[in-house]
């Protein structure tokens, strides 16, 4: 067997796999869309003891604008988009420190997204004490602009994955074509 047909077989099993990937992301995404009113949140409690202790770490730079729960030296707990505290936990005078040790936290999950509710926290650097909240509308109105993006990256996504059905079906009903081209 001749590698240039190695080849395209090895070429069509990707193109195959990466057009299975993309329509059951869309499905995935499309029914967390249509699912996202009837979501319950629920909520986890962080405290940092003397045996473990938590850091909250931000990076407000794009691409990757997140907010981290750590445990030094351990890796990260919870990864929350800094979008929605850019005013409050995202700033640029703490972007990308260790220095806010989390005396308490309250976080709400909904699915996959979480959210900040309450925060009590110490600058180790300063020693200064800080402390926010968010009321459960705060939150709500959080996970309900996250859902309308959601719905406006789902379109682009929707139409590679007809493209990507469209290139698939053609290579199947001209497979010994494809394969000897």
């Amino acid at each position: 067997m001749p590698l240039k047909i190695v080849f395209r077989y090895f070429f069509a099993f990707v193109i195959f796999l990466v057009s299975l990937i993309l329509i059951w992301t869309t499905s995935v995404k499309t029914v967390e869309v249509f699912n996202a009113p009837h979501v319950k949140a629920t909520s986890t409690q962080l405290s940092s003891t003397p045996a473990q202790e938590f850091r909250l770490i931000g990076n407000n730079q794009k691409p990757d604008q997140k907010l981290f729960i750590t445990i030094p030296n351990q890796g990260y707990v919870a990864t929350i988009s800094c979008i929605h505290y850019m005013d409050s936990l995202c700033t640029d005078q703490d972007n990308q420190h260790q220095f806010r040790k989390i005396n308490s936290i309250k976080l709400i999950n909904y699915k996959s997204n979480q959210y900040i509710q309450h925060i009590d926290f110490t600058n180790t650097q300063t020693l200064q004490k800080k402390s926010f909240d968010f009321t459960e509308q705060q939150i709500s109105d959080f996970y309900t602009a996250d859902t309308e993006k959601l719905k406006f990256q789902l379109i682009p996504l929707f139409f590679f994955s007809l493209f990507a059905i469209y290139v698939s079906v053609r290579i199947l009903r001209n497979f010994k074509t494809f394969l000897n081209k």
